[in-house]
């Protein structure tokens, strides 16, 4: 995914150790919950590929899978798509696919050290922060309005 030159960047990630984690939490349980078989949504998902726009989200995916080399930026729609996939993952932490997430999780890592708690809660701050963060630093109304329409927010400026 290039980046054209008249294409508006909104937001970076800098390849620090917790947003590394941040996007590997992110994508290790859209993949979870996309293709693993032990999930309801992998069968829909498989059913109807044209219902998942599965081309982008892989190049999203793959784009930000590069943190670990370099800073990731979003432009505006790529940054709907994200927000979308971290808002997705944190209702997969609060919401009802949570027991069978961290059930399935500590199966695959019985031998690992795995705080299931700690990251959910790690994660949902983040996102949370992350989110918060933006609207607060985001001086452009219009892209704010923008945004909120999109992402179905709530804001008041």
């Amino acid at each position: 995914m290039e980046l054209k030159s008249n294409e508006y960047i909104i937001l970076r990630l800098l390849p620090d150790e917790e947003n590394i984690s941040f996007i590997h939490q992110t994508f290790v349980i859209t993949e979870y919950v996309f293709f693993d078989e032990r999930f309801r949504s992998s069968h829909f998902i498989n059913e109807n590929p044209e219902e998942i726009r599965m081309e982008y989200y892989s190049n999203i995916r793959e784009k930000c899978l590069r943190i670990e080399e370099a800073e990731v930026v979003f432009t505006i729609n790529e940054f709907i798509f994200f927000a979308k996939t971290v808002d997705f993952v944190a209702k997969c932490l609060i919401g009802e696919p949570k027991d069978k997430l961290e059930k399935v999780l500590a199966s695959d890592f019985k031998n690992k050290d795995f705080d299931f708690e700690g990251n959910n809660k790690w994660y949902l701050k983040k996102s949370t922060n992350l989110i918060q963060d933006f609207r607060e630093s985001c001086k452009n109304e219009k892209l704010l309005n923008h945004l909120s329409d999109a992402l179905n927010w709530e804001i008041e400026i």
